[in-house]
């Protein structure tokens, strides 16, 4: 049972959930005890300690992002910097991997990034950072020092450090090869589900442990087998990218007999319910057909594992999930996730509707209600959490203020619509975790941060780690071939 003080919000609009979906209710009400929700509707009898009002918000459950960028990004520097495999985006084999980044900085960076989540009203979160400016992956001590900047700062995390037991190159020809040490890979399993134990012995209900290899491509056999198993043991959400690109899907059949990555998994004993899988953008394997494109999908169907879509990514990528309507038809659950700067989930949910709409030719293939729905229920059931993407009687208090009053945001005819086409994150005023306040009025509160400062530092640290990239990239250009401005830039004379 809740204890605690008993607050009450009122809201032009507040998105409860009833009998499996959200409902609107106007000039409704949420009351919660502590932690938890105790009422949605209207005209709450009960006494309260605390009454908030929010007559121009949309009040909802807070966001739930299942790939949340967890440092700086720097895929937004391949935009249009393009064939990235020439841009560092794979590495150059003859380059001695190092850590690029010291571990202040991978510090910095993970508040950085956990901080934009929550100025997003991004709840819950399993985040992603990248291994390509590192000596191998993640380590133990890194990620133990994650949790403490999520505890500071208030937010629901499923965290562990990211292995593998191999990785892509560019070859001195010009060509893609891969290099593997699977006994790197073992151990950084092992330390994955060392954190796992400490995490869980810590009793923290708002930090949990997840089990993230990083794609399946980086993984031998030896190592699937072993996940498999730990999976197995700790029943814990394992995010595993895969359906993810072209290279993928021919590298895996060129080792796995010619199998696609889902079967591979199924084959492995990693396809059910405690699997997130972004992106699933390539069904079928190397040379899909109607057949093996239906036969991947009855096998996500019959899992039930879920999918997480990252539209902004993708889309920028020139790729989106072309059997969405499929995907939908067999019910396959689809979780969000926004890897990449901004952490932007209304972005997201917007382009998702649009690119949804474009890969099927159906102006009726997705609503903003859809994506609604992936950014919280969706989320929260691949997460095995039904507390949690929903605001109901004994769910989570984690609750988010949307601001309607701006002109920005244009006319309200639907709330939910208006938010997904006129808004972005940037319009999130409040959030609440846990029944805890932890950004008020787009103040941080648990943790006093200065984020001009925070902002400058991360510029600074982007411009260093982009002076990087010449070693790392194929050929070795120097960083103004790699990075080139997109119109002619005059500077001004000495």
């Amino acid at each position: 049972m809740a204890t605690g003080r008993i607050t009450r919000i009122r809201a032009g609009w507040v998105v409860g959930y009833a009998e499996g979906d959200h409902r609107l209710f106007e000039r409704g009400e949420v009351v919660y005890q502590g932690d938890r929700v105790l009422y949605i509707g209207h005209d709450y009898r009960g006494a309260v300690d605390e009454e908030i009002s929010a007559p121009d918000a949309l009040v909802g459950p807070g966001f739930v992002d299942l790939d949340a960028l967890g440092d700086l990004d720097t895929t937004v520097l391949g935009f249009d910097n393009q064939p990235g495999w020439q841009k560092g985006r794979v590495v150059a084999a003859d380059w001695p991997r190092r850590d690029l980044l010291s571990r202040e900085q991978l510090d910095f960076n993970k508040l950085y990034a956990y901080t934009h989540l929550l100025l997003n009203g991004i709840t819950s979160a399993l985040p992603i950072t990248s291994i390509l400016y590192r000596e191998w992956a993640e380590d133990l001590d890194e990620y133990l020092h994650a949790a403490e900047v999520a505890e500071s700062l208030g937010l629901r995390m499923w965290l562990g450090p990211a292995f593998m037991s191999g990785h892509n190159v560019v070859e001195t020809n010009g060509t893609i090869g891969a290099r593997f040490n699977e006994k790197r890979g073992l151990q950084g399993l092992d330390d994955a589900v060392t954190f796992a134990q400490e995490i869980r012995a810590r009793g923290n209900p708002l930090l949990s442990a997840a089990l993230t290899p990083d794609r399946i491509e980086g993984c031998t056999e030896g190592l699937l087998q072993a996940l498999s198993q730990a999976v197995n043991e700790l029943h814990c959400p394992t995010r595993l990218h895969c359906c993810q690109s072209e290279l993928e899907v021919n590298e895996i059949a060129a080792r796995f007999g010619g199998r696609s990555s889902l079967q591979v998994l199924e084959d492995f004993g990693l396809l059910h319910q405690h699997m997130l899988l972004p992106h699933g953008q390539f069904l079928g394997g190397k040379d899909p057909t109607t057949q093996s494109i239906g036969q991947d999908i009855a096998r996500l169907a019959s899992s039930g594992a879920s999918l997480v879509a990252c539209p902004l990514v993708s889309g920028r990528h020139a790729k989106y999930m072309e059997q969405y309507s499929a995907l939908r038809q067999a019910k396959i659950n689809i979780a969000l996730g926004t890897d990449t700067f901004p952490p932007d989930m209304v972005t997201n949910m917007h382009l998702g509707t649009v690119l949804s709409r474009v890969v099927s030719g159906n102006v009726a293939a997705a609503s903003a209600a859809d994506y609604y729905r992936m950014a919280t229920i969706g989320g929260a059931d691949a997460l095995g959490r039904p507390d949690l993407g929903r605001l109901c009687a004994g769910a989570q208090a984690d609750i988010i203020f949307y601001d309607l009053s701006q002109p920005a945001i244009g006319q309200v005819f639907d709330p939910i619509t208006a938010m997904v086409i006129n808004g972005n994150g940037r319009d999130v005023s409040h959030v609440i975790v846990a029944g805890e306040k932890v950004l008020w009025d787009r103040q941080l509160v648990k943790r006093q941060i200065d984020l001009d400062q925070l902002h400058r530092q991360a510029q600074k640290q982007l411009g260093e780690l982009m002076q990087t990239y010449p070693e790392r990239s194929f050929r070795h250009p120097p960083v103004e071939a790699i990075f080139r401005p997109s119109f002619e830039v005059v500077r001004r004379s000495v």
